[in-house]
């Protein structure tokens, strides 16, 4: 623009104080980093709780360091609402409930939860999640009685359950 054209829009703005250079640059890396910053946090900066609210579809499992047959997973879902989570076999029956908590100060994250099945006394058990790419999860626990795992392995005579889920809603 030239000192002519500045000129003119400065005569005809008399009413407002025309902003400094100075100013407007320090103004402009704001408005630019404003303009691509997403309006919501990305979904993996959400804590673990919010994004494993949901339906998952049970895909793998191991049981103690035997491979669950997939003809047996088949239709297993789980449902994670707030602090609870519930597992249902394919006719929808319920096989498993929780109440759980999570640590995500810990690497990986640990999950500790209490059963609260009808009939049964509350019993706890000690485990690690985390959330894999796209809309899947792992969780690695231990039976009652038994110590958290330390990795995501279900070793032969172990007493430790490994499951992978996907996201079905």
């Amino acid at each position: 623009m030239s000192s002519a054209s500045l000129k003119t829009i400065q005569s005809h703005s008399t009413r407002t104080t025309p902003m400094p250079r100075y100013t407007m640059l320090a103004v402009l890396p704001c408005l630019l980093f404003a303009s691509v910053v997403p309006a919501q946090a990305d979904e993996h900066t959400q804590p673990m709780l919010k994004r494993l609210a949901g339906v998952w579809e049970v895909e793998e499992g191991m049981n103690q360091g035997e491979e669950i047959p997939e003809k047996e997973l088949e239709g297993t879902i789980m449902k994670i609402e707030k602090n609870m989570i519930v597992t249902y076999d394919r006719e929808q029956r319920e096989v498993y409930r929780a109440l759980f908590t999570l640590d995500e100060t810990k690497k990986p994250v640990h999950i500790d939860m209490t059963t609260e099945m009808k009939g049964m006394p509350p019993m706890k058990s000690f485990g690690i999640i985390k959330m894999e790419e796209g809309d899947e999860f792992e969780i690695c626990y231990a039976l009652p009685g038994a110590d958290r795992p330390k990795e995501f392995k279900s070793p032969k005579g172990s007493k430790v359950m490994l499951f992978e889920a996907e996201r079905e809603d």
